[in-house]
């Protein structure tokens, strides 16, 4: 089966997500705290969207259980530079839209891996 080019876009644009949040403290010069979380979980989170990409690339079709782990490390990502006091905004604006483009980008593969699974029996309640 082919994927769709938007399912292929997504699953590269939650890499490059993962690429801007692990960039991101490392160019700023953040905390030592804040730069560990963040870029860990960029790490962590690359790992999953790269078993994605990988996974449309060779099966046409995403992984549900790779696009929901990216999702919620995407999600951490968006919450992880309100966990500490001294954040400044370029860094908190760089980790958040990186865990925006993860995590909206991987949710949506997890939905098409979702759709591909009942897609017949949707369309028979249609």
């Amino acid at each position: 089966m082919d994927a769709s080019r938007f399912t292929v876009a997504s699953a590269v644009v939650a890499l490059l997500g993962c690429l801007v949040a692990f960039v991101a403290p490392l160019a700023l010069d953040a905390q030592p705290g804040i730069r560990g979380s963040v870029t860990l979980s960029a790490v962590v989170g690359a790992v999953f969207a790269g078993k994605n990409f990988l996974t449309v690339r060779d099966r046409g079709l995403p992984s549900f259980a790779a696009g929901v782990m990216a999702t919620a490390l995407g999600l951490w990502l968006i919450v992880a530079p309100l966990q500490y006091n001294i954040v400044g905004a370029p860094l908190t604006a760089l980790t958040q839209f990186g865990g925006m483009c993860l995590a909206a980008f991987s949710a949506y593969t997890a939905l098409v891996a979702v759709e591909s699974f009942f897609g017949d029996e949707a369309d028979s309640y249609s």
